[in-house]
């Protein structure tokens, strides 16, 4: 092991013994801090998941010199809506002009069948033929101003029940008489309002502050050569535990739905991803630190920390230096602390790429977003067997991702530029 000797130049910058910049490996401690990678680009491509044209339209060789036996498909039965103008025209022949049911069904182009239900219903009711046989019921006891009402409800009280939309119209129309129910249909129909799984967005993330740093964000990058869809990879970490479930199930009705776990509570495993809209770049998984490098006070943090990112960032920008078009790659990440160390954007630029932060509070803009998302439904789709380990399962949940979908991802993000360009919330 050799041993380097830094100085200060006298200027502010690091260099050594022959004056050149500071070598920025040392910074890298992979000993210490280790992410085991347990998905790469190189494993990704060679993995790849065929497009879904191929899955769905397999090609099949087509046997030579074999007959093909083909059976006549059955003709689609059409229906057709008449009008009260053709039954008036139908009626005229038949009674003006003396025609058969027959004989005037085939000259107007109306089915046989048809005109001999018109005839059976006039010879029943000769006053009743042409009038509407559709059922009308009850009229709506909620009109346009209780839609109003049950919508401005709503808006200002996104998570409302029904029970409290229900009370809030009995308080605003005193000599309203209406059930829960009947309130229920109404919002679904009417108000073409849907129950959701709610997500949960801080009263930071939309203020005038936070919407002007996006705007100013995206009025700096638009006028370089980044462009999200060719040179970027965006990187972020995520949460993980063995526990993870779908936040539905099914059981009989009347009943509970019940769905067993190992155990009650299971540690949270941190996973740290890296991809571009070509695919999946790497997957690492935080491991604890080896005990012999804990602090004197015995503390050790439990999260990811600035020394793990830095490793896993190593390993991503070794991924993508076998990839020669990938040089000079823009690195793209969130603000979380972690990111955003001095030694951070100084390896990459060592590493010769280029770092760029994203506005806070800005989710939309990070594609890696959508694809832990993807990943995660992947991972509770599929009950745990006991040979299985989740880190097992997070590495086919990623490699199982279509290139198309990150693509997908990618452009998301990207047309959220729009909104930001133009002041839009998020």
């Amino acid at each position: 092991m050799s041993t380097i000797f830094l100085y200060e130049d006298g200027h502010g910058n690091v260099v050594d013994e022959n004056g050149s910049p500071e070598p920025m490996d040392y910074i890298v401690d992979q000993n210490e801090f280790i992410v085991e990678t347990i998905a790469t680009h190189t494993e990704y491509l060679g993995n790849a998941v065929p497009n879904e044209s191929s899955l769905t339209y397999p090609m099949l060789e087509k046997p030579k010199n074999e007959d093909v036996h083909m059976k006549e498909a059955k003709p689609k039965r059409e229906y057709v809506r008449y009008t009260v103008q053709d039954k008036v025209r139908f009626f005229d022949l038949k009674i003006e002009k003396c025609m058969t049911a027959a004989a005037a069904a085939k000259q107007l182009g109306i089915h046989p069948r048809t005109a001999y239900r018109w005839v059976s219903q006039y010879n029943a009711c000769p006053d009743g033929i042409f009038d509407s046989c559709k059922k009308v019921g009850r009229k709506c006891i909620l009109t346009k101003e209780h839609k109003t009402t049950v919508i401005n409800f709503i808006d200002a009280n996104p998570s409302a029940t029904v029970i409290e939309v229900t009370e809030h119209l009995l308080k605003q129309f005193h000599d309203l008489k209406v059930s829960r129910s009947t309130v229920n249909n109404f919002m679904r129909r009417e108000c073409n309002l849907s129950l959701k799984k709610a997500e949960f967005h801080s009263i930071e993330r939309n203020s005038p502050a936070k919407i002007e740093e996006r705007h100013n964000w995206v009025c700096k990058w638009e006028n370089t050569d980044m462009n999200f869809l060719t040179n970027c990879v965006f990187l972020d970490e995520s949460a993980f535990d063995i526990n993870m479930k779908r936040s539905r199930a099914w059981s009989n009705k009347d009943t509970r739905a019940i769905v067993t776990r190992p155990t009650t509570r299971a540690n949270t495993t941190s996973i740290l991803g890296a991809i571009s809209a070509s695919g999946l770049i790497t997957v690492g998984v935080k491991k604890p630190r080896p005990a012999k490098k804990r602090k004197a006070d015995g503390y050790i943090s439990s999260g990811t920390v600035t020394g793990h990112y830095i490793s896993f960032l190593k390993t991503t920008l070794d991924e993508m230096d076998k990839r020669p078009h990938m040089k000079g790659y823009h690195i793209v990440m969130d603000n979380a602390p972690i990111h955003t160390h001095e030694n951070i954007k100084k390896y990459i630029e060592y590493r010769g790429y280029k770092c760029v932060y994203l506005p806070t509070y800005s989710p939309e803009l990070n594609p890696i977003e959508q694809f832990w998302a993807v990943a995660k439904s992947k991972v509770k789709r599929h009950r745990f067997l006991q040979k299985d380990t989740l880190s097992k399962r997070i590495t086919e949940a990623c490699n199982s991702v279509k290139q198309s979908h990150f693509k997908g991802f990618v452009s998301h993000s990207y047309q959220c530029w729009d909104k930001c360009r133009n002041r839009q919330p998020m």
